[in-house]
């Protein structure tokens, strides 16, 4: 920047603060999920010139800053004036106050998420009540005369079925890149249950791939790290399955809404909602308990709590074997003892960071649980995750001071990013770089890597 007087000092005070140069805060708005990216030199502009960016953008960038300065800052605080206009952001829970019947959930369907206004994330009972209110809600029947769209019938049913599990695989093979997509099939079924005719058993199946295509939605907006968006998908999601009478379903919910209230370093939020996750899971079959208990470990991690932590994981590995007399949800096909060591370890990389005096070996236990998920061969399945857990070891073995295992992690990861669209894991790969670069000089391998994170592209 040049010694000339600021036009916008807050704005520049605010970046210092983060430890960000404006090229970092022009990435981290384009990775809310903008179809438009902010070129990395335009918030230079809004410090020197004192430019107000038209839009979404200035709720974007006092969003972002808040998260990471984990506290609430205003329109005023970033840019020295009133808004222009009314805000045009909402809350994630926008016109959801009502009541957990047919009429309430059949009233979120018209537009379940805005699609042309920004969804800010929630914090503190303004979302885990969501949660309890899934368990304590009484059960409905969903059943239908409407005859606008014709009868649901068996045939229609099998090939919504198909589509949800498509939408599945897609989101574990490709990441979140056809996000659009699974919004339009949720939209397919909404407009079904509000205008077709089916009896109490169709009504219950409808419900199920609804939940099942809001939570697929809402993970893959939290992995394009729109949050606002996920826990709003996620928010319907839960009352879809709800709707369903599926504990399993609600409990899968739940669980996701805690890892993302960890991510964004809502400790307290994320240990509640698991608290709730667990309470739904409570009677379904072991792998959704074992799933939901390993899930809950990254609340801990957040918290800080070892012996929270440990608890679950004990608990997640005794039941994993564990089949009872019940049908493994379709949905859960995925969970096995590779994808739940995957989450602990992450959650150990976390508690590292909380606990100095146990961090070599917090951050052992983590590089050995993360690695069998981090090696998926690149035709295996859970493309995204291995992505994701990848640069998760990647980041592990450079805490450990270990550069040559940080760097095969990395460079393994690195090339995934040709298949999977993830923008968090190259927020994980950027801050790698970041870690990288002050040893990269080590290194002619860890110097190539160092290059191609700083080189990025901004979308797969």
């Amino acid at each position: 920047m040049s010694s000339d007087p600021l036009a916008n000092p807050r704005l520049a005070a605010l970046l210092r603060e983060a430890g960000w140069p404006p090229e970092a805060l022009a990435r981290r708005i384009t990775l809310t999920g903008r179809d438009r990216p902010v070129h990395p030199k335009t918030p230079y502009k809004w410090i020197a010139r004192g430019n107000v960016p038209h839009g979404d953008v200035p709720d974007l960038v006092v969003q972002v800053l808040s998260r990471a300065l984990g506290r609430e800052l205003t329109h005023e605080d970033v840019w020295g004036v009133t808004p222009r206009r009314p805000p045009r952001a909402v809350g994630a829970d926008d016109r959801m106050d009502l009541p957990w019947d047919r009429t309430g959930l059949l009233s979120l369907l018209g537009e379940p998420v805005p699609t042309r206004r920004t969804v800010l994330a929630l914090a503190g009972t303004a979302l885990t009540r969501h949660g309890w209110m899934a368990l304590a809600s009484p059960g409905f029947e969903l059943v239908s005369a409407a005859a606008e769209d014709g009868p649901v019938t068996p045939a229609l049913l099998t090939m919504i079925d198909g589509v949800v599990r498509q939408a599945q695989l897609l989101d574990d093979e490709q990441g979140g890149a056809a996000r659009g997509f699974v919004g339009d099939q949720f939209a397919a079924v909404a407009r079904l249950l509000r205008r077709a005719s089916y009896d109490q058993a169709a009504g219950r199946r409808l419900t199920t791939a609804l939940a099942q295509l809001a939570q697929t939605a809402g993970f893959m907006a939290f992995d394009a790290h729109d949050d606002g968006r996920a826990q709003r998908w996620y928010l319907v999601g839960a009352r879809a399955a709800h709707a369903a009478a599926d504990p399993a379903l609600v409990a899968s919910v739940l669980a996701l809404m805690s890892n993302q209230a960890a991510d964004r370093g809502k400790a307290t939020d994320a240990v509640n909602l698991a608290a709730a996750a667990q309470e739904a899971a409570a009677d379904t079959h072991a792998v959704v308990r074992s799933l939901v208990a390993a899930r809950s470990g990254l609340a801990y991690a957040a918290a800080g709590d070892l012996t929270g932590f440990l608890r679950v994981r004990d608990t997640a590995l005794g039941l994993l074997d564990g089949q009872g007399d019940r049908p493994r949800p379709p949905w859960a096909w995925y969970v096995d003892r590779v994808e739940l060591d995957a989450i602990t370890g992450r959650g150990l990389v976390v508690l590292a960071e909380h606990l100095p005096t146990r961090r070599k070996k917090l951050l052992r236990d983590a590089c050995h649980l993360l690695h069998a998920r981090a090696h998926t061969p690149p035709d295996g399945k859970a493309q995204r995750s291995a992505l994701r857990h990848g640069a998760w070891l990647s980041l592990a073995r450079i805490a450990d001071h270990d550069l040559d295992g940080a760097v095969a992690a990395g460079r393994l990861a690195y090339h995934r990013l040709c298949g999977v669209d993830s923008a968090r894991s190259r927020a994980l790969l950027h801050d790698l770089g970041a870690r990288l670069a002050p040893v990269a000089g080590r290194s002619a391998s860890a110097r190539s890597l160092l290059h191609d994170l700083e080189h990025l592209p901004r979308r797969s």
